[in-house]
Protein backbone atom coordinates (compact mmCIF):
# COMPACT_ATOMS: atom_id res chain seq x y z
CA UNK A 1 0.00 0.00 0.00
CA UNK A 2 2.76 2.32 0.77
CA UNK A 3 4.69 1.31 -2.63
CA UNK A 4 1.26 2.08 -4.10
CA UNK A 5 0.93 5.47 -2.58
CA UNK A 6 4.28 6.25 -3.89
CA UNK A 7 3.60 5.33 -6.81
CA UNK A 8 0.27 6.75 -7.55
CA UNK A 9 0.32 10.71 -8.03
CA UNK A 10 -1.09 12.64 -5.60
CA UNK A 11 -4.46 13.86 -6.24
CA UNK A 12 -4.97 17.16 -7.55
CA UNK A 13 -6.51 19.43 -5.01
CA UNK A 14 -8.31 22.10 -6.84
CA UNK A 15 -8.14 25.87 -6.60
CA UNK A 16 -10.20 27.87 -3.76
CA UNK A 17 -12.85 29.36 -5.35
CA UNK A 18 -12.80 32.95 -5.51
CA UNK A 19 -15.87 34.71 -4.65
CA UNK A 20 -17.08 36.09 -7.73
CA UNK A 21 -18.11 39.07 -5.66
CA UNK A 22 -15.10 39.56 -3.38
CA UNK A 23 -14.35 43.04 -2.54
CA UNK A 24 -11.64 43.24 -5.01
CA UNK A 25 -13.45 42.01 -7.98
CA UNK A 26 -16.46 44.32 -6.63
CA UNK A 27 -13.51 47.20 -7.07
CA UNK A 28 -12.72 46.39 -10.44
CA UNK A 29 -15.86 46.06 -11.36
CA UNK A 30 -17.13 49.67 -10.27
CA UNK A 31 -13.64 51.42 -11.63
CA UNK A 32 -14.82 49.66 -14.84
CA UNK A 33 -18.17 50.62 -15.11
CA UNK A 34 -17.16 54.19 -13.95
CA UNK A 35 -14.76 54.93 -16.62
CA UNK A 36 -16.61 55.82 -19.32
CA UNK A 37 -18.33 58.21 -17.59
CA UNK A 38 -15.73 59.90 -16.86
CA UNK A 39 -15.21 60.49 -20.52
CA UNK A 40 -18.72 62.61 -21.12
CA UNK A 41 -18.39 65.12 -18.69
CA UNK A 42 -19.50 69.00 -18.84
CA UNK A 43 -16.61 70.07 -20.91
CA UNK A 44 -17.37 67.69 -23.62
CA UNK A 45 -17.97 69.78 -26.48
CA UNK A 46 -20.61 68.11 -28.87
CA UNK A 47 -21.66 68.45 -32.79
CA UNK A 48 -24.63 70.28 -34.40
CA UNK A 49 -25.93 66.34 -35.05
CA UNK A 50 -25.11 64.92 -31.59
CA UNK A 51 -27.20 67.73 -30.00
CA UNK A 52 -30.79 66.62 -29.27
CA UNK A 53 -33.54 68.41 -31.38
CA UNK A 54 -34.38 71.28 -28.90
CA UNK A 55 -30.73 72.56 -28.75
CA UNK A 56 -30.70 72.79 -32.53
CA UNK A 57 -30.96 76.91 -33.42
CA UNK A 58 -28.11 77.71 -35.52
CA UNK A 59 -27.46 74.89 -38.37
CA UNK A 60 -23.94 77.17 -39.11
CA UNK A 61 -22.47 76.49 -36.29
CA UNK A 62 -20.94 73.07 -36.55
CA UNK A 63 -19.01 72.69 -32.94
CA UNK A 64 -18.74 73.53 -29.16
CA UNK A 65 -21.86 73.01 -27.64
CA UNK A 66 -22.34 71.57 -24.14
CA UNK A 67 -23.79 68.68 -23.61
CA UNK A 68 -27.47 68.91 -21.64
CA UNK A 69 -26.90 68.73 -17.96
CA UNK A 70 -29.93 68.59 -16.08
CA UNK A 71 -27.65 70.96 -13.63
CA UNK A 72 -28.02 74.56 -12.72
CA UNK A 73 -24.24 74.16 -11.34
CA UNK A 74 -23.10 72.80 -14.24
CA UNK A 75 -24.32 75.19 -15.88
CA UNK A 76 -23.09 78.03 -13.95
CA UNK A 77 -19.58 76.10 -14.25
CA UNK A 78 -19.61 76.06 -17.70
CA UNK A 79 -18.44 80.07 -17.20
CA UNK A 80 -15.17 78.36 -16.91
CA UNK A 81 -14.36 77.05 -19.88
CA UNK A 82 -15.06 78.07 -23.01
CA UNK A 83 -17.45 77.09 -25.51
CA UNK A 84 -19.68 78.80 -28.47
CA UNK A 85 -22.28 80.42 -25.96
CA UNK A 86 -19.08 82.15 -23.96
CA UNK A 87 -19.12 85.50 -25.86
CA UNK A 88 -22.74 85.53 -25.87
CA UNK A 89 -22.74 85.07 -22.15
CA UNK A 90 -19.80 87.47 -21.42
CA UNK A 91 -20.72 90.18 -23.64
CA UNK A 92 -24.02 90.86 -21.66
CA UNK A 93 -22.89 89.41 -18.33
CA UNK A 94 -20.39 92.42 -18.49
CA UNK A 95 -22.64 95.14 -20.05
CA UNK A 96 -25.24 94.35 -17.00
CA UNK A 97 -22.65 94.71 -14.91
CA UNK A 98 -20.91 98.21 -16.18
CA UNK A 99 -24.60 99.83 -16.51
CA UNK A 100 -25.27 98.51 -12.53
CA UNK A 101 -21.60 100.47 -12.41
CA UNK A 102 -23.27 103.11 -13.65
CA UNK A 103 -25.73 103.37 -11.86
CA UNK A 104 -23.55 104.04 -8.38
CA UNK A 105 -20.92 106.49 -10.03
CA UNK A 106 -21.66 108.51 -12.85
CA UNK A 107 -25.25 108.58 -12.66
CA UNK A 108 -25.71 110.03 -9.60
CA UNK A 109 -22.86 112.90 -10.10
CA UNK A 110 -24.44 114.05 -12.89
CA UNK A 111 -27.66 114.23 -11.08
CA UNK A 112 -25.45 116.33 -8.65
CA UNK A 113 -24.67 118.72 -11.75
CA UNK A 114 -28.02 120.50 -11.32
CA UNK A 115 -30.24 122.01 -8.31
CA UNK A 116 -33.41 122.01 -10.03
CA UNK A 117 -32.95 117.95 -10.54
CA UNK A 118 -35.67 115.98 -8.31
CA UNK A 119 -36.88 112.76 -7.84
CA UNK A 120 -38.54 112.59 -11.33
CA UNK A 121 -34.95 112.79 -12.74
CA UNK A 122 -33.55 109.85 -10.85
CA UNK A 123 -36.85 108.04 -11.67
CA UNK A 124 -35.93 108.53 -15.63
CA UNK A 125 -32.74 107.75 -15.95
CA UNK A 126 -32.82 104.52 -13.38
CA UNK A 127 -35.85 103.56 -15.71
CA UNK A 128 -33.19 103.34 -18.48
CA UNK A 129 -30.21 102.25 -16.10
CA UNK A 130 -32.35 98.95 -14.50
CA UNK A 131 -34.08 97.94 -17.96
CA UNK A 132 -30.45 97.69 -19.67
CA UNK A 133 -29.12 95.77 -16.36
CA UNK A 134 -32.54 93.43 -16.81
CA UNK A 135 -32.39 92.88 -20.49
CA UNK A 136 -28.67 91.93 -20.32
CA UNK A 137 -28.49 90.20 -17.48
CA UNK A 138 -31.68 88.16 -18.06
CA UNK A 139 -30.00 87.30 -21.38
CA UNK A 140 -26.45 86.16 -19.86
CA UNK A 141 -29.33 83.87 -17.88
CA UNK A 142 -30.86 82.20 -20.70
CA UNK A 143 -27.94 81.69 -22.69
CA UNK A 144 -26.05 80.06 -19.33
CA UNK A 145 -28.67 77.53 -18.69
CA UNK A 146 -29.60 76.78 -22.33
CA UNK A 147 -27.83 73.64 -22.21
CA UNK A 148 -29.94 72.38 -18.71
CA UNK A 149 -32.62 70.93 -19.93
CA UNK A 150 -35.75 71.31 -22.83
CA UNK A 151 -38.15 73.03 -20.20
CA UNK A 152 -35.77 75.35 -18.91
CA UNK A 153 -34.28 76.57 -21.65
CA UNK A 154 -38.14 77.36 -22.36
CA UNK A 155 -38.53 79.10 -19.27
CA UNK A 156 -35.50 81.51 -19.60
CA UNK A 157 -36.15 82.15 -23.57
CA UNK A 158 -39.56 83.96 -22.27
CA UNK A 159 -37.53 85.64 -19.14
CA UNK A 160 -35.16 86.52 -22.24
CA UNK A 161 -37.70 87.99 -24.19
CA UNK A 162 -39.10 90.12 -21.09
CA UNK A 163 -35.71 91.70 -20.84
CA UNK A 164 -35.95 92.70 -24.08
CA UNK A 165 -39.19 94.64 -23.41
CA UNK A 166 -37.63 95.99 -20.50
CA UNK A 167 -34.88 97.37 -22.08
CA UNK A 168 -37.29 98.83 -24.63
CA UNK A 169 -40.07 100.38 -22.22
CA UNK A 170 -36.62 101.34 -19.74
CA UNK A 171 -35.54 103.11 -23.02
CA UNK A 172 -38.59 105.30 -23.86
CA UNK A 173 -39.17 107.05 -19.87
CA UNK A 174 -36.56 109.15 -20.48
CA UNK A 175 -37.28 110.47 -24.13
CA UNK A 176 -40.98 111.08 -23.13
CA UNK A 177 -40.29 112.52 -19.97
CA UNK A 178 -37.75 114.95 -21.44
CA UNK A 179 -39.80 115.69 -24.67
CA UNK A 180 -42.78 116.65 -22.90
CA UNK A 181 -40.76 118.00 -19.68
CA UNK A 182 -43.14 120.96 -19.16
CA UNK A 183 -46.24 119.25 -20.03
CA UNK A 184 -47.12 116.91 -17.38
CA UNK A 185 -50.90 115.30 -19.17
CA UNK A 186 -48.85 114.20 -22.68
CA UNK A 187 -45.98 112.93 -20.39
CA UNK A 188 -48.23 110.43 -18.47
CA UNK A 189 -50.40 109.86 -21.56
CA UNK A 190 -47.63 108.86 -23.36
CA UNK A 191 -46.08 106.89 -20.79
CA UNK A 192 -49.20 104.89 -20.22
CA UNK A 193 -49.20 104.03 -23.62
CA UNK A 194 -45.77 102.52 -23.32
CA UNK A 195 -45.77 100.64 -19.99
CA UNK A 196 -49.43 99.19 -21.62
CA UNK A 197 -47.83 98.20 -24.91
CA UNK A 198 -44.76 96.44 -22.59
CA UNK A 199 -47.31 95.07 -20.34
CA UNK A 200 -49.30 93.36 -23.98
CA UNK A 201 -45.95 92.43 -25.22
CA UNK A 202 -44.80 90.52 -22.41
CA UNK A 203 -48.25 88.74 -22.13
CA UNK A 204 -47.70 87.43 -25.65
CA UNK A 205 -44.48 86.40 -25.03
CA UNK A 206 -45.23 84.52 -22.23
CA UNK A 207 -48.37 82.63 -22.28
CA UNK A 208 -48.04 79.75 -23.40
CA UNK A 209 -50.89 79.93 -25.63
CA UNK A 210 -48.81 82.64 -27.83
CA UNK A 211 -45.87 80.39 -27.82
CA UNK A 212 -46.80 78.29 -30.49
CA UNK A 213 -45.91 78.71 -34.24
CA UNK A 214 -49.03 79.78 -35.38
CA UNK A 215 -49.12 83.13 -33.03
CA UNK A 216 -44.95 84.18 -34.56
CA UNK A 217 -46.49 87.04 -36.66
CA UNK A 218 -48.17 88.21 -33.94
CA UNK A 219 -45.14 88.03 -31.20
CA UNK A 220 -43.00 89.37 -34.58
CA UNK A 221 -45.62 92.67 -34.44
CA UNK A 222 -45.90 92.87 -31.13
CA UNK A 223 -42.09 93.48 -30.54
CA UNK A 224 -42.01 95.98 -33.64
CA UNK A 225 -44.64 98.17 -32.38
CA UNK A 226 -43.32 98.17 -29.09
CA UNK A 227 -39.85 99.37 -30.40
CA UNK A 228 -41.22 102.11 -33.13
CA UNK A 229 -43.64 103.81 -30.44
CA UNK A 230 -40.87 106.42 -29.88
CA UNK A 231 -41.54 107.88 -33.31
CA UNK A 232 -44.97 109.23 -33.11
CA UNK A 233 -44.47 111.46 -29.71
CA UNK A 234 -41.50 112.31 -31.22
CA UNK A 235 -43.33 113.50 -34.03
CA UNK A 236 -46.05 114.78 -32.36
CA UNK A 237 -43.51 116.75 -29.95
CA UNK A 238 -42.05 118.40 -33.02
CA UNK A 239 -45.23 119.69 -34.16
CA UNK A 240 -45.91 121.40 -30.92
CA UNK A 241 -42.40 122.53 -30.30
CA UNK A 242 -40.29 122.94 -33.23
CA UNK A 243 -37.71 120.56 -34.30
CA UNK A 244 -34.95 122.39 -32.89
CA UNK A 245 -36.55 122.27 -29.23
CA UNK A 246 -37.73 118.03 -30.10
CA UNK A 247 -33.74 117.56 -31.29
CA UNK A 248 -31.95 119.32 -27.99
CA UNK A 249 -34.65 117.99 -25.39
CA UNK A 250 -34.36 113.81 -26.35
CA UNK A 251 -30.79 114.64 -28.49
CA UNK A 252 -32.52 113.01 -31.81
CA UNK A 253 -28.50 112.32 -33.42
CA UNK A 254 -27.76 109.79 -30.28
CA UNK A 255 -31.41 108.29 -30.54
CA UNK A 256 -30.95 107.59 -34.14
CA UNK A 257 -27.63 106.49 -34.09
CA UNK A 258 -28.83 103.69 -30.69
CA UNK A 259 -32.14 102.86 -33.80
CA UNK A 260 -29.84 102.31 -36.14
CA UNK A 261 -27.28 100.46 -34.06
CA UNK A 262 -30.44 98.10 -32.81
CA UNK A 263 -31.71 97.77 -36.38
CA UNK A 264 -28.04 96.94 -37.48
CA UNK A 265 -27.70 94.38 -34.71
CA UNK A 266 -30.89 92.62 -35.60
CA UNK A 267 -30.20 92.62 -39.40
CA UNK A 268 -27.03 90.56 -38.94
CA UNK A 269 -28.21 88.23 -35.86
CA UNK A 270 -31.67 87.47 -38.56
CA UNK A 271 -29.36 87.01 -41.66
CA UNK A 272 -26.65 84.75 -39.58
CA UNK A 273 -23.73 86.11 -41.12
CA UNK A 274 -21.23 85.79 -41.24
CA UNK A 275 -21.25 81.53 -39.91
CA UNK A 276 -24.03 81.21 -42.86
CA UNK A 277 -20.69 82.55 -45.72
CA UNK A 278 -18.36 80.10 -43.58
CA UNK A 279 -20.06 77.62 -41.22
CA UNK A 280 -17.75 76.22 -38.67
CA UNK A 281 -15.37 79.51 -38.99
CA UNK A 282 -17.08 81.10 -36.37
CA UNK A 283 -18.31 78.72 -33.92
CA UNK A 284 -16.67 79.87 -31.00
CA UNK A 285 -16.69 83.73 -31.56
CA UNK A 286 -18.04 86.54 -33.43
CA UNK A 287 -21.03 84.42 -34.64
CA UNK A 288 -23.96 86.26 -35.60
CA UNK A 289 -25.78 86.64 -32.10
CA UNK A 290 -22.40 87.58 -30.00
CA UNK A 291 -22.31 90.25 -32.85
CA UNK A 292 -26.02 91.56 -32.15
CA UNK A 293 -25.13 91.26 -28.37
CA UNK A 294 -22.38 93.43 -29.02
CA UNK A 295 -24.42 96.12 -31.13
CA UNK A 296 -27.18 95.78 -28.14
CA UNK A 297 -24.41 97.20 -25.58
CA UNK A 298 -23.58 99.76 -27.52
CA UNK A 299 -26.65 101.28 -29.01
CA UNK A 300 -27.29 101.14 -24.94
CA UNK A 301 -24.51 103.43 -24.56
CA UNK A 302 -25.31 106.19 -27.29
CA UNK A 303 -29.20 105.98 -25.56
CA UNK A 304 -27.24 107.15 -22.53
CA UNK A 305 -25.07 109.53 -23.89
CA UNK A 306 -28.44 110.64 -25.41
CA UNK A 307 -30.17 111.07 -22.13
CA UNK A 308 -27.58 112.67 -20.20
CA UNK A 309 -26.99 115.32 -22.51
CA UNK A 310 -30.66 115.94 -22.64
CA UNK A 311 -30.61 116.09 -18.80
CA UNK A 312 -28.36 118.28 -19.00
CA UNK A 313 -29.98 120.71 -21.86
CA UNK A 314 -33.43 120.50 -20.23
CA UNK A 315 -31.81 121.68 -16.85
CA UNK A 316 -29.75 124.63 -18.68
CA UNK A 317 -32.49 126.21 -20.90
CA UNK A 318 -35.37 123.67 -21.16
CA UNK A 319 -36.75 124.17 -17.56
CA UNK A 320 -36.88 128.36 -18.64
CA UNK A 321 -38.88 127.31 -21.41
CA UNK A 322 -41.50 125.53 -19.22
CA UNK A 323 -44.76 128.26 -18.33
CA UNK A 324 -45.03 129.69 -15.13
Amino acid sequence: MVLLQRISPPAATPPAATPPCSESAKDRLLSNAAAPKLVVHARRHLRWDELPPWMRDNQYILSGYRQPTNSFRKCFASWLYIHNETGNIMTHAVGALAFLVLCFTVTRGLLLEFSTVDWRDVATLYAFLLGAVGCMGLSALFHTVTCHSQSVQRAYNKCDYVGIVLLIVGSCVPVFCYMFYCHVRLKLAYLSLIFALGALTITVVVAPRFGTPEYRPLRAVTFVALGLSGIVPTLHAALLFGWEYTMNAVQVPYMLMMGATYIAGATIYGARVPERWWPGKFDYWLHSHQIFHIFVVAAAVFHYIGVARALRWTHTFGVELCPA
